[in-house]
Order: C-alpha cells, then structure tokens, then sequence
C-alpha cells in the first residue's frame, strides 16, 4: 500500500467516525425533544431587574451559573436540545404570583429556561452535576416535568451562599410534592388523622353514678 492509498483509507475511516457520531448526536437530541418546552429561542443578556414587588407578586433575583440540564434518569447525560447543556452565566428569577413563569433563567448568549408552576416537580440541594462539582451543597437542582411525562432536571448554582436558601425557600411551596400533600390534606376527610399524628383525646365527661352523688 502506497502512502496515498493510506491516506485515503485514514480519511474515510475518520469520515465514519464523524458520521457515526453525528448520528448518536441527532437520536440523542431527538430523544430530549420535549425538554424544549423549557425555553425560549429568544437570547439573553444575562440580566434582569433587581428585587421588586409587582403587579404579579413578589420577585426574587439571584445571579449566578447555569450549571447544565440533564435527564433525572441519567445526571451524566446532557440535554443537547436548544442548547440546554450549554454552561453559561445566568440570572435566576423567581415570581411569586405568576404560574406561568415561576422560574425564569436568562443564560448569557443562550436561550431562556423557563420552569412554570404546573412542570416543577421538586428542588433540592446538591454537590453538584455534570459539568460543574462544588465542595458543600450549594446547587440548586430543579426537577421539572415535560409535556410527555419526561423528568428533567436543571442545576443552577447562586453566586452568593446566602441565596441557596432564599431560592429553596421561595420555591418550597410550590413543587410538586408539597402541592399534593395540600391537596391530599384539603380532601381527608374531618376527624381523621395523618399515621404519626396524635389522636385527640375525648372531653372528660361525668358517669351517671358520680352525677347522682352530686346531687344527693
């Protein structure tokens, strides 16, 4: 084999190469298709206004990292869709009041992520996930929901410490589980209570015999 002819082989063999990976590359992203419901195409600056009280409700602004969106399936498989697994610095916004944009996180030159009430499933704290690893549990993963059932979760960490629990308190009430612990707590029925909880004791009432020696 002349060195051409290898040349040749080599080109079309890295030719494969790229075009099998180009190929897992497009099922990957076909797969996280529903994840885009999250965004909007629309890039953002990064920025936002301060801490405010408006017609909607009380905002909440924090800056800080978007860390990267993954499936809750796999924490180590990014989601490719409209960049979600991109890392960029970003503005976290929560407003109270408004269902429709609970969470808004304007990412510096890539799209907006937007987590309405009805999609959050939960918020937790962590070490970190893929594409960025603190020492203490200072990110703020949030669980959401895709329209066809699909479990995502979005890692954001606070530039300040001190924000960690600002976030996680604003958004407590709102996720998914306490939400149904409400609506399960509304629907019991009276005078039953929770396992655990502590039965009400019944007045004390006088017996027939001790109400006739007082009279006597």
């Amino acid at each position: 084999m002349t060195r051409l002819q290898a040349v040749g082989v080599l080109l079309v063999a890295l030719g494969l190469i790229y075009g099998l990976l180009y190929v897992a590359w497009l099922r990957k992203q076909r797969r996280h298709t529903s994840a885009a419901v999250a965004t909007e195409t629309t890039r953002g600056d990064g920025g936002t206004q301060p801490d405010e009280v408006g017609p909607v409700g009380a905002r909440l602004v924090v800056e800080g990292t978007y860390i990267s969106t993954t499936t809750a399936v796999s924490r180590l498989e990014r989601v490719t869709v409209e960049g979600l697994g991109n890392r960029a610095r970003a503005t976290l916004t929560v407003t109270r009041g408004n269902p429709d944009e609970l969470v808004r996180i304007e990412r510096q030159g890539e799209s907006t992520v937007v987590v309405t009430a009805g999609r959050l499933v939960s918020v937790r704290r962590d070490r970190g996930m893929v594409g960025k690893f603190v020492g203490s549990n200072r990110v703020l993963v949030l669980q959401w929901r895709a329209d066809d059932d699909a479990l995502y979760e979005t890692g954001f960490l606070p530039r300040y410490k001190a924000d960690v629990e600002r976030v996680e308190s604003a958004l407590w009430w709102h996720t998914g589980d306490t939400a149904a612990r409400a609506q399960s707590s509304s629907e019991r029925p009276s005078g039953e209570t929770w396992p655990g909880a502590a039965t009400p004791t019944p007045p004390v009432t006088d017996s027939p015999a001790t109400e006739g020696k007082s009279a006597s």
